[in-house]
């Protein structure tokens, strides 16, 4: 099936407005040949990668088998994995080889399965390649997804960890190892991991959305109480915990 690039469908753009991040991040990405999307939906994303490189392999990643609404042709595969399982993922990741240039992840958004991702994918990126890790605000200790993770108060969660080296980073100060250990501590990450990323990533920002989405993601609509900042069906259009995402860059 081939459907319509139709990137005004997606969350994306009505809710988390992360249009104007992609316009301005994704300039810097010459010659692409292989993009990789965790979570495909209803395929809008993919349809929109395929588009904008129309030279480039992309892979599309999850749960769930090839759907009907799919865009299929030669330059688009899909694989069902599973997030959860690293094996899966490293198994993927055999399938599309390194020098990627740019991964998306944007599945499931619960905080172990974003971990496991970028821990794995940083590896396969190529030099000035671009991890963009999707709804981070999942890892905001006020969401619900951090909170049913089952880890006890205060975990640390990606978010946590990209902070803590956008902080050192910001600041131009090496990170000693006895910082790092402290963040294994009641941690998703062990201190390789951690180590890893710090060694992989030369840049990090993390935007977090600051004016209301376009359209309700719950109802589709637009009908707002300004009051109390939340759509007249109930759901938050302003939440502490929501709109945010992570654009990182390899070394």
């Amino acid at each position: 099936m081939t459907g319509t690039v139709n990137i005004e469908n997606t969350d994306k753009f009505f809710w988390h407005r992360y249009d104007a991040i992609y316009s301005d991040e994704l300039l810097r990405l010459e010659n692409v040949k292989k993009v990789i999307e965790f979570g495909v939906f209803k395929g809008d994303s993919v349809r929109w990668l395929n588009r904008q490189y129309p030279e480039a392999k992309i892979f599309a990643a999850d749960i769930l088998p090839i759907q009907a609404e799919w865009t299929q042709n030669k330059d688009i595969v899909y694989y069902q994995l599973d997030q959860d399982k690293v094996s899966d993922i490293k198994a993927f990741f055999g399938t599309t080889g390194n020098e990627i240039d740019l991964i998306i992840e944007d599945g499931s958004h619960f905080p172990q399965h974003q971990k496991n991702c970028l821990v794995i994918g940083m590896d396969y990126l190529k030099s000035n390649g671009i991890y963009i890790l999707e709804d981070i605000h999942t890892s905001h200790p006020n969401h619900d997804y951090y909170i049913q993770q089952g880890k006890s108060e205060n975990y640390i969660s990606p978010l946590h960890v990209l902070l803590f080296i956008e902080h050192y980073m910001s600041n131009n100060a090496k990170i000693e190892e006895s910082k790092i250990k402290e963040l294994t501590v009641n941690s998703l990450f062990s201190f390789e991991e951690i180590k890893n990323l710090i060694e992989n990533i030369k840049s990090i920002k993390i935007y977090r959305r600051s004016t209301l989405p376009k359209k309700c993601y719950s109802c589709g609509s637009s009908d707002y109480d300004y009051h109390v900042l939340k759509c007249k069906c109930g759901t938050d259009i302003f939440a502490e915990a929501d709109s945010m995402t992570a654009v990182l860059v390899k070394k």
